[in-house]
């Protein structure tokens, strides 16, 4: 046999190769890329869904936050209104306290005033009595004797210390 060079043209291997070729590929349709195929379909779809599902999911969750972001203003204007509402509360109770106390310290020294002035006419009366006693004793003292200088002073000393006495 003769030596046949690689770049000779060979009817036969062209015509066996395109055979070889052709049943390979049937072959390959039929059992590797119908299934690949229907796998990366499959795959595809899959991916699709999954897609649409998170979109849908995204979509909800953006409304379910823009009611909750609706609902925490509503429930922080609803606690201002609380507060305001306590505030005004507090400050109408702290002036009808204020008021109350006032009244009630008015009528505290009203009554002391009261008080004073009648302990303060007693005294005067005490005093004024006192006073009267004494002036009479020493003018019954007096009447009944003459008094050189030396009794005098010693009836003046001894009505001080009667007045002191009292006083007490």
């Amino acid at each position: 046999m003769g030596q046949t060079s690689l770049l000779e043209i060979n009817p036969g291997l062209i015509f066996w190769t395109l055979i070889t070729f052709v049943i390979l590929f049937l072959l390959l349709k039929k059992f590797v890329w119908g299934p690949v195929l229907d796998a990366v379909d499959r795959r595809e779809q899959s991916l699709k869904n999954m897609f649409d599902n998170a979109e849908k999911a995204q979509a909800e969750a953006k409304q379910l936050l823009e009611r909750y972001e609706n609902q925490l203003g509503q429930a922080k204007e609803e606690v201002g209104k609380i507060l305001e509402d306590g505030k005004s509360r507090a400050a109408r109770s702290t002036e009808e306290i204020v008021q109350r106390a006032r009244r009630q310290a008015d009528e505290i020294v009203e009554r002391a005033k009261v008080e004073i002035d009648r302990e303060r006419q007693k005294a005067t009366d005490e005093i004024k009595e006192h006073v009267v006693r004494i002036s009479l004793k020493a003018a019954e003292r007096l009447i009944e004797k003459t008094l050189d200088d030396r009794e005098h002073r010693d009836l003046i000393q001894q009505a001080i210390s009667e007045i002191d006495t009292g006083i007490e």
